[in-house]
């Protein structure tokens, strides 16, 4: 069972939710520079094993949400793809 069905569901790009604003402001919408910097942060410290389970939790949060907006970004970038098309 795919655990992210229900959200690609949601983020079909035949039955958009996105608005053309909305799509345009994720697809332009610049890294958070110190989201960054404290993933690297954790990530050396994950390299090393020096992680505290609070930080193990935070650095796993970090990536969930990265790879979560990577998703957010690709289907708007689909979604304003197919608007040109048509």
């Amino acid at each position: 069972m795919n655990v992210f069905s229900e959200l690609e569901q949601a983020l079909d790009p035949s039955e958009p939710i996105f608005t053309i604003e909305g799509a345009r402001r994720l697809v332009n919408m610049p890294p958070n520079a110190e989201k960054l910097s404290r993933m690297e942060e954790l990530a050396d410290k994950a390299n090393e094993d020096l992680l505290t389970p609070g930080e193990r939790s935070e650095y796993e949060g970090l990536i969930y949400a990265g790879k979560l907006m990577s998703i957010l970004r690709l289907k708007a970038g689909t979604f304003l793809q197919n608007l040109k098309a048509a």
